[in-house]
């Protein structure tokens, strides 16, 4: 099974043209070398996930805009991807989507860890 850390090494760079604090949209880049079935993205410390924000299987190497809706608010969200070869799961806990414009998600297969870089 896959772990889920955000990599503490990680480098978290800003664009030169920075995210508005209402502007929660950002490219999810999957570098993982597998296809993800599922991404869910909610409000951190919601008790359950909501809806696939992914309309079909997004494969190694593609990147999905993510957007968001007038109605979300706040900065800090949680994600969880679901892999379609075997249904394991990654999840990552208080992403500042206002500050961050790509994540990409990265998986070593030595290691069994999955990590997330965002820019």
């Amino acid at each position: 099974m896959r772990q889920a850390i955000i990599s503490a090494g990680f480098a978290l760079l800003l664009s030169a043209a920075p995210a508005f604090a209402a502007d929660r949209d950002f490219d999810l880049v999957n570098n993982t070398g597998y296809d993800i079935k599922s991404v869910f993205i909610d409000e951190s410390a919601s008790p359950t996930w909501t809806d696939n924000a992914i309309d079909s299987t997004m494969k190694d190497g593609e990147t999905v805009r993510m957007k968001f809706g007038k109605g979300d608010v706040g900065c800090k969200w949680d994600m969880k991807v679901v892999f379609a070869d075997d249904n394991s799961a990654a999840v990552w806990h208080g992403f500042n989507l206002c500050e961050i414009n790509t994540i990409k998600l990265h998986y070593n297969r030595n290691t069994d860890v999955t990590t997330a870089v965002v820019e």
